[in-house]
């Protein structure tokens, strides 16, 4: 739209011009290049305007990030009594906001508005001049060259408008197209190649980081087959997530490769690979929805199958016995249900499409025993099911556990059975004392 206007209005302002030179030449000329030099003294006015809209959308940024961090923490700040240092928080980060905005609107509205202004008093001044020199031009050519300069000043004055509020919109069309192009960067490969079945997974030398020279994972190797039930365990920062979100197909490894039975992981297609390989974050998150459509997710599924996995992930018997059982509205802004509830809503929707990898981010971590208790049954029956991968924090999740893996500063320094890791991995083994309650501490 705004390319559109300018594009118009330089138009308007050239066949004025061309109009006036055919009346006029030496005027005319005069004219369009002050008009030039006017422009070029006025374009520190712009760029004031383009740092003012850059500082502008940074501030609108830390503005929409106050706002939600001041949402999420909404209960603290009442019990700590501390609402009015979070209201202060707050206004600081929306006067910031404010000021910038006006300022800029501001230089939005001057700078086009002085152009035309300087533009109409070389007008004047121009005709006079003419008139001074040229005193044998009739009255109607006189006035034509009037009406042309004061409209070519107005397109002028137009374009100038447009191109200050382009210009300024500049920052944030940078910001859009830096998000389109981390996201681009690190959205999955669509392969095309059929995934019939998952036999085995594998990293071969995977590294990956967020900042150059600074790696979250480091050569990362290690292969599982079909049915292992594998855990993953490391410090906060070790890279776990990372790692998830590489098996996933969420983030392509900067160096090395992921191979499921072999090949590429990326070649195949993504919709197979959707059916075949899920995902249980840590935080569970539903829709306000229907239980049954929480569990089936926008996906075209049976009842019979979402009562299966509801049975699955032991919650069935819970969502019979509320009042409209599968047809309950839950997640946000519906009645609430416990975190243990929603955990195995989560499970259910991962496990409704009969997949043949299951990964889960610390399923028991915010857990009470009885909760705890009907995940790790869940899981025990799912085993030699599906390929199981847990990311946990409660060393009790490991106990269905074939093999362990233990990640520090990015890269895999064991990769055993719960019995060899106990006998020569310190991490592994100080972290089953502190969860004993038998001493110890992380190395």
């Amino acid at each position: 739209m705004g390319a559109t206007s300018l594009l118009t209005s330089g138009l308007n302002f050239l066949t004025l011009i061309i109009f006036a030179f055919l009346l006029n030449v030496t005027a005319a000329a005069a004219i369009l290049v002050v008009a030039v030099l006017i422009f070029a003294v006025l374009r520190p006015l712009k760029t004031l305007g383009v740092r003012r809209a850059r500082a502008l959308s940074k501030a609108q940024v830390r503005y929409a990030s106050g706002i939600n961090e001041a949402i999420r923490v909404a209960e603290e700040t009442q019990v700590f009594g501390v609402a009015d240092a979070q209201r202060r928080r707050i206004d600081v980060l929306v006067g910031k906001a404010r000021d910038l905005l006006y300022s800029t609107q501001l230089l939005t509205k001057i700078v086009p508005n002085l152009f035309q202004s300087l533009i109409l008093i070389l007008v004047v001044v121009g005709l006079w001049v003419l008139h001074a020199i040229g005193g044998h031009h009739d009255t109607a050519s006189l006035g034509a060259i009037i009406l042309l300069l004061v409209r070519s000043a107005r397109s002028g004055q137009q374009g100038m408008s447009t191109y200050q509020g382009l210009s300024q919109s500049l920052p944030f069309i940078e910001r859009t197209q830096e998000a389109e192009r981390r996201y681009a960067e690190s959205s999955p490969v669509a392969g095309h190649v059929p995934l019939e079945s998952v036999r085995t997974l594998a990293l071969q030398g995977v590294s990956y980081g967020y900042r150059t020279g600074r790696p979250v994972l480091s050569d990362v190797s290690f292969k599982v087959t079909r049915g292992e039930v594998v855990g993953i365990i490391g410090p906060t920062g070790a890279g776990k997530s990372t790692l998830i979100q590489i098996m996933l197909r969420l983030r392509r490894p900067q160096q090395g490769g992921y191979l499921v039975n072999g090949a590429l992981a990326e070649q195949f297609d993504h919709d197979d690979w959707c059916r075949r390989v899920v995902y249980v974050p840590q935080e569970p998150r539903l829709l306000h929805a229907s239980v049954a459509d929480n569990i089936r997710f926008d996906r075209e599924i049976e009842m019979s199958a979402v009562e299966h996995a509801a049975r699955l992930a032991h919650i069935h018997d819970e969502i019979i016995g509320w009042e409209k059982g599968y047809d309950t509205i839950v997640g946000p802004r519906a009645d609430a249900v416990s975190g243990g509830q929603q955990q195995r809503l989560c499970l259910a929707r991962a496990l409704v499409a009969k997949p043949e990898v299951l990964i889960l981010d610390e399923p028991t971590s915010a857990l009470d025993p009885s909760s705890e208790a009907l995940i790790q049954e869940s899981l025990r029956g799912l085993k030699q099911e599906l390929t199981l991968f847990i990311i946990a924090h409660r060393m009790s999740t490991l106990d269905i556990c074939d093999r362990v893996m233990v990640i520090i500063d990015g890269r895999l320094v064991a990769f055993d059975t719960i019995d060899f890791l106990q006998q020569h991995n310190s991490y592994y083994r100080s972290a089953s004392k502190i969860a004993t309650g038998t001493g110890g501490s992380l190395p």
